[in-house]
């Protein structure tokens, strides 16, 4: 039997990767795990947490200053932007970001370094060479600007870096309005900043339901008075002498906006320039190719998170980055279940989606029927003063709940119950029957649910 240095490699220590490696060495595997960036990867450093600590203060300062409707007298609240990013820094820190203790405490050996495959069983990782009886690959996503001439020449923010600006600038154009673009746009524009945001596509949130759409499109634009520039293209940056030039196409003509900042939250990439061709692992511009066991083409390497596209979360990422492991160290044969995970955009109104909307059963050819409730209906919309949002729940044939989308202040606590639905097989009317808080946001899910039973 060939000897190897480590039983177990894992390369990134994101989401996947981090659950990965502390999974295999809790089973009594020699593991060792690579992180070519900070430890903790994407997720811990620069996307989750920063993110939902940077949202969480635009969010209360923007309901803060709206607050005199509710008697505050909050006319002449000011914000200390240092001590914002301070803030950021100190709950990426509390997390753990950037530190590899956790993995040491576990005796995994740490590398530091971009990992290249030499062939299916050995890395290079800067001058070291290391051996791996089997992988598991986790390396995320980077983002793509394909089609946009002059990047190279124009210093442009990334979704990873443009919460860590120095200072904010007076006008900020935002490529791509999915669920980071519109995150940042209202970071941004609750923080002063005259935004700009460009969607290619012709509504915001494109993936969601055109009802989604609409709403957190008029709150962008009502609330912080941001630009939507739908179906709209980017071909070009420029760099000027005082500011920076964004050209797109909109209804056949070119037209330019000038900016001080450009944040590009295009649609990210899989990361896999790793020598993939040197160890035989399959891979398309849409990521590695795995089977149902997470596994690549060649039968000793797997793959989790990002890098093997699918929806991106960090719930998903973490979950699969256990089930590869499992099925690496203990060939447990374990499957794929995606079922009852959630997406989410953490904009005020928060956007949580679960299951199958009606765009999705439409390309399936499934049968449903779905019933909405607009958030106005309930009282906890009355006594928030907030009437912007809904909850849409959609049943198959059987009446089973399929798929939901919430949009509502609390929609990452209220769809939880939808998702248990959704994976024990729920009709409508048992979801109807369940007693709900009366004067909380779930009420509108019982309301959906009885409309449906």
């Amino acid at each position: 039997m060939a000897r190897f240095d480590y039983q177990y490699v894992v390369i990134g220590s994101g989401a996947a990767g981090s659950a990965a490696a502390l999974m295999a060495a809790g089973l009594g595997a020699h593991t060792a795990i690579i992180e070519a960036d900070r430890w903790g990867g994407t997720t811990l450093n620069y996307r989750d947490v920063p993110y939902n600590a940077a949202l969480g203060f635009a969010q209360r300062y923007a309901e803060a200053v709206a607050g005199s409707r509710f008697g505050m007298s909050s006319s002449t609240l000011r914000f200390n932007y240092p001590t914002v990013l301070n803030w950021q820094a100190a709950a990426v820190r509390r997390a753990g970001g950037g530190s590899k203790k956790i993995f040491e405490n576990a005796g995994i050996d740490c590398y530091h370094g971009f990992a290249q495959f030499i062939n299916s069983h050995e890395l290079a990782v800067n001058d070291k060479q290391l051996s791996g009886e089997k992988f598991l690959i986790a390396t995320g996503t980077n983002i793509a600007v394909n089609g946009i001439s002059g990047i190279d020449t124009v210093n442009c923010w990334s979704p990873d870096n443009a919460l860590r600006m120095a200072k904010l600038p007076k006008v900020a154009v935002i490529v791509g309005a999915g669920s980071t673009g519109c995150e940042l746009a209202e970071y941004f524009g609750a923080l002063g900043v005259k935004v700009i945001l460009i969607e290619a596509q012709d509504r915001v949130l494109p993936r969601e339901d055109p009802e989604v759409s609409e709403v957190i499109g008029k709150h962008l634009r009502d609330r912080f008075g941001i630009k939507l520039l739908e179906s709209s293209r980017v071909v070009a940056l420029q760099q000027e002498a005082s500011c920076q030039k964004v050209v797109f196409v909109r209804g056949g003509q070119e037209k330019s906006v000038r900016t001080e900042a450009i944040i590009l939250a295009t649609t990210p990439e899989p990361t896999t320039d790793i020598g993939l061709e040197n160890a035989g692992v399959k891979f398309s511009y849409q990521g590695i190719q795995t089977d149902q066991n997470l596994r690549t083409s060649n039968r000793h390497i797997w793959a989790a998170g990002d890098v093997i596209g699918g929806e991106s979360s960090t719930e998903k990422a973490t979950y699969e980055g256990k089930l590869a492991t499992l099925n690496a160290i203990k060939n447990a044969g374990n499957i794929v279940n995606y079922t009852g995970f959630v997406r989410m955009t953490n904009t005020m109104p928060r956007v949580a989606k679960v299951g199958l909307n009606e765009m999705e059963c439409l390309q399936l050819k499934q049968k449903q029927k779905s019933a909405i409730v607009p958030i106005d209906a309930i009282s906890a919309s009355n006594t928030n003063d907030f009437r912007e949002g809904f909850v849409k729940l959609t049943v198959n044939a059987k009446e089973q709940i399929i798929g939901a989308t919430v949009v509502a202040p609390e929609a990452d606590l209220v769809i939880q119950e939808i998702a248990l639905c959704i994976r024990s097989g729920l009709k409508a009317e048992e979801l109807a029957g369940a007693p709900h808080v009366a004067t909380g946001w779930a009420e509108a899910v019982r309301m959906a649910a009885r409309a449906l039973s």
